[in-house]
């Protein structure tokens, strides 16, 4: 019998492993080219030799950054920064800087590894802030931290382009003082290219943008320490523009699934009383529905349900075998005129069954309310949130009064599923900020909110988890999320003011091409440690829970 042919499957490759590896052989390199260049300096030798060495050197520690150059020419990317420095390398040693030319690119290499370090133990900084939390959650935070892609930010679009056309305008300046100086004051051309390649080489935009990912990872770390866990940092970033909150009251304030705290029928037996009931809620969206169905073990016949109609709020009405039947809260039947037997005392939300116009029984669910979530509301317009709604499935008058109890000042009632997506992207549309959409279950799609947070230790199609006992923290998110972008903003400001100076410096004739590209990398590496500050007191400063809660 043949044998039959089976696939091999590619060997699984270790990131951490092949970055180690390539670390290494980076350093190795690194060496090797420090060692050729301190003799081509020391050494007595001719000029050629000394120039070979010197290219040599070059080609060395740098001819990665050559084949990343050539690569970002061939996908038009004409101004990314290994271009700029191999242009900037190439030029220096035609115009007989060419210690300078090599020095820059060995710099650059031993830059680009304190910046990865710089990055890696940030982002081992921030992973230490969710230790306290499940294994699950640590697993996640660490593949989103390892991920460049999650912790991507759409601020760096707003940074790199303004760097990019500081460095358009760089280019103009420097071809203008190559140009213009040596006919204006007599300078040498070696000497005005040599300082134009330095004004070019500072304004290149690695620097401004460099911390942008590592304050991502710290700010989704940050997060969800407090339990507001997001898939990525695109997704915390928009919270910093939510003007506008929409919470489901199921599952959040109230409980998802209500309890049957008693089921009584003067007519029906307690099973066919609850055979009946549970017929009448199957199609039901309603909290009741969950309580009902919790409890009902026997197979449905679904055939005799006929004429559903949801009364969101009050509960439902249809046929069961041609006979009419209400299932619904004394406000509605009340309305129509049905007499019921008096309620006394109860504790929770009572539902009556009606059929045919004569009450048969009546089932009291739980009506819990979240006591630890009264100050939600106060808590997220002090951290920006101008306006909170909530959606409930309550009457008008019951949802108005929980409403005001957990200081709601909007409120929309007897909401099923498509009235929630609908009124939330009616909100999204008309509300100038983003619009925050927090919610337990139902909801199988994503909402037109720019955020969707769903209480679970599990979402499908939400943007973020917050697990139920950490609710009370998503005003946290939202000053993490602020907080995110005020240090990506101070860190990109310090990068500019860094690169002014150098520029400045590098037109009087105070700089050369290593100490600029030195100190543009003290510069992106310092950014990159000042993202820890994420975590920093200042982001508490109007929140009343403290880090040990």
């Amino acid at each position: 019998m043949p044998r039959k042919h089976v696939k091999e499957e590619p060997p699984k490759i270790d990131a951490a492993k092949l970055s180690a590896t390539l670390g290494n052989s980076l350093v190795i390199r690194l060496v090797i080219a420090t060692v050729v260049f301190a003799i081509s300096l020391i050494v007595s030798m001719p000029d050629f030799v000394s120039i070979i060495l010197l290219v040599l050197v070059s080609v060395i520690a740098g001819y990665d950054i050559i084949l990343s150059a050539v690569d970002a020419v061939e996908g038009g990317s004409f101004f990314d920064t290994p271009v700029i420095v191999v242009v900037t390398a190439v030029l220096a040693f035609f115009i007989g800087f060419g210690i300078e030319g090599a020095a820059l690119v060995l710099l650059y290499q031993i830059g680009m590894l304190l910046l990865r370090f710089a990055k890696d133990h940030t982002k081992k900084a921030a992973l230490e802030l969710v230790q306290d939390q499940d294994e699950q959650i640590i697993q996640q935070m660490r593949e989103i931290v390892a991920d460049d892609e999650k912790t991507y930010m759409s601020i760096r679009n707003v940074m790199g382009e303004s760097a990019g056309l500081v460095l358009k305008l760089a280019m103009l300046l420097a071809l203008a003082y190559a140009i213009v100086m040596p006919v204006l004051t007599g300078m040498s051309f070696s000497v005005s290219i040599h300082r134009a390649l330095m004004i070019l080489l500072v304004a290149t935009p690695f620097s401004v943008v460099a911390s942008i990912p590592t304050a991502g990872a710290v700010g989704l770390c940050q997060s969800a320490k407090y339990g507001v866990v997001f898939g990525e940092a695109y997704s915390l970033e928009a919270m910093a523009d939510v003007s506008a909150a929409v919470f489901d009251k199921s599952g959040i304030f109230a409980e998802e699934c209500p309890r049957i705290i008693a089921m009584h029928s003067d007519v029906l037996d307690y099973d066919t009383f609850l055979n009946f009931v549970a017929h009448a809620v199957y199609y039901s969206e309603q909290p009741i529905a969950n309580a009902i169905s919790a409890v009902f073990d026997h197979d449905y016949k679904l055939d005799v349900i006929k004429d559903f109609r949801e009364i969101p709020g009050y509960g439902v009405e249809l046929s069961i075998d041609g006979i009419n039947v209400v299932f619904a809260t004394r406000e509605l039947l009340e309305q129509r005129g049905i007499a019921l037997p008096d309620s006394g005392n109860e504790l929770g939300t009572a539902y009556y069954m009606v059929v045919a116009g004569r009450p048969m029984g009546k089932v009291v669910v739980s009506s819990d309310v979240n006591q630890d979530l009264e100050d939600l509301v106060p808590e997220m317009k002090a951290a920006g949130v101008s306006r909170c709604v909530l959606l409930s499935e309550d009457s008008k008058e019951a949802g108005q009064q929980f409403a005001e109890m957990m200081n709601f000042s909007e409120m929309y009632a007897q909401c099923g599923t498509e009235k929630k997506l609908a009124i939330i992207s009616e909100i999204a549309r008309k509300t100038k900020g983003a619009v925050l959409f927090v919610y337990a279950n139902g909801i199988e799609t994503h909402s037109a909110a720019a955020v969707d947070i769903r209480v679970s230790s599990r979402a499908r199609y939400a943007d973020a988890i917050v697990l139920p006992d950490a609710v009370s923290n998503l005003p946290v998110a939202k000053h993490v999320s602020r907080r995110v972008r005020e240090i990506c903003v101070e860190n990109a400001l310090f990068a500019f003011i860094v690169k002014a100076v150098l520029i400045f410096l590098s037109i009087i004739g105070y700089c050369n091409l290593w100490f600029a590209i030195f100190l543009d990398f003290v510069a992106a590496v310092a950014t990159v440690l000042n993202t820890i500050r994420v975590t920093s007191e200042s982001l508490r400063n109007n929140l009343r829970y403290k880090m040990g809660k």
